[in-house]
């Protein structure tokens, strides 16, 4: 069976059914735009009139499936209807064109829970993709490995090193808010860094400084509730920063941020090697949200046009020409949005004194802050273990 296939048969019994309700709904006087009259009148539960309104009225068939109702739902509507007194033959095309769409259920995915499922892979009708298998994996994932948290935030500025105009300097401050264990002998990476060449090899972080801390890139002055023992791990191209077991539930819960800069790190123009710069955040930790922020000086504003990939898999040094596989890339459409203002407005009761998190690169970094302009990705359940990648096309040298 192909997508093509089911989408077919899906919008066929769905529009047949659409239609037979309708009919039924006008053989007594039913307005399907008005669920809560609808439902005094025929003394059904508010639940099911609602379905119904939002079958009839979502455009999208596919979109419409979750608002179907069950065999038994449908049959309390008929009774209903028919006690006002809807013809036989009205009531008769509504059983028989929701036996239909049972039957298109059961031929091609087996049952309404798998058909969601698809559903949500395909992210019809402007959905972003995913939502409720995100929500679900969101919940199963904190329970499996006992850790989560309300925000994960991923924050990258970049300007144009003040002695070598052509590279780019960049800071990126990694954290989490209400990060809490869910069993105390969690040990988990709440952050895992890496940094590729063009070639897609893994090139460790030595070059990066911590923002705050010479000894160690966690951000104290920031930081909230009593931060455990986190250990820095060196592995092959980066370093893993590891939760160490502890407190479990709201009294072990913390806010903990990560900041490091790199002076000259990138060039600001395209190569035959690379035309494209990315920054890409991995989430190691279940989190409720993804807030991620490009915050760029005014002469390296084409990064703010990036787009979102997300994938499923980790960024590895097999990767030939550093580029992803794109088999891997998830159904998820998030398109970031401009943060108003210069510098740009990043508060958000998300994430706390992030304003002053800003403030303080600004300082650290010697940069005017009315030069800066940012967008913002912001995502509910992101994925375990996929790399959200923010892209930008990288200008032409002049």
């Amino acid at each position: 069976m192909t997508t093509a296939t089911l989408e077919q048969e899906c919008q066929h019994t769905v529009d047949r059914l659409r239609a037979a309700l309708i009919e039924l709904y006008d053989s007594v006087g039913a307005d399907p735009g008005s669920p809560q009259d609808v439902a005094r009148a025929f003394h059904i539960g508010s639940t099911l009139s609602w379905n119904i309104a939002k079958l009839l009225q979502t455009p999208d068939a596919f979109a419409a499936v979750p608002h179907v109702p069950g065999s038994a739902s449908i049959e309390k509507i008929l009774k209903a209807t028919r006690s006002k007194g809807a013809p036989d033959r009205a009531i008769k095309e509504v059983r028989d064109a929701a036996l239909q769409f049972e039957n298109m259920v059961e031929i091609h995915v087996g049952d309404r829970p798998t058909l969601d499922l698809i559903i949500d892979g395909l992210a019809t009708n402007g959905a972003a993709g995913l939502e409720l298998s995100r929500k679900r994996a969101f919940h199963g994932n904190s329970g499996i490995y006992g850790v989560q948290a309300k925000t994960y935030l991923m924050s990258c500025f970049l300007a144009p090193n003040p002695d070598e105009p052509d590279q780019i300097d960049m800071v990126m401050m990694r954290g989490y808010v209400a990060l809490r264990r869910l069993r105390p002998t969690v040990r988990i990476p709440v952050f895992r860094i890496r940094q590729w060449s063009a070639a897609g090899q893994a090139i460790g972080t030595q070059q990066w400084r911590p923002l705050e801390d010479e000894g160690s890139p966690l951000l104290p002055s920031f930081s909230r509730g009593d931060i455990p023992e986190i250990e820095a791990v060196e592995v092959d191209g980066g370093v893993d920063y590891v939760l160490q077991p502890g407190p479990i539930g709201n009294r072990g819960a913390f806010d903990c941020f990560l900041g490091d800069m790199l002076r000259a790190g990138a060039s600001r123009f395209r190569t035959e090697q690379d035309t494209t710069g990315e920054f890409g955040a991995t989430v190691t930790v279940p989190s409720e949200q993804i807030v991620f922020d490009l915050i760029a000086h005014e002469d390296v504003a084409f990064a703010l046009d990036a787009s979102t990939h997300i994938y499923a898999s980790y960024f590895t040094h097999e990767q030939s020409g550093g580029e992803w596989d794109e088999a891997a890339r998830l159904p998820i459409r998030q398109t970031p949005n401009e943060l108003a203002g210069s510098p740009p407005a990043v508060a958000t009761p998300m994430i706390p004194r992030y304003s002053e998190m800003q403030s303080y690169v600004f300082e650290r970094l010697g940069w005017k802050a009315s030069e800066f302009r940012g967008v913002r990705l912001q995502m509910k359940y992101p994925p375990l273990g996929a790399t959200v990648i923010q892209r930008f096309e990288l200008p032409a040298a002049r």
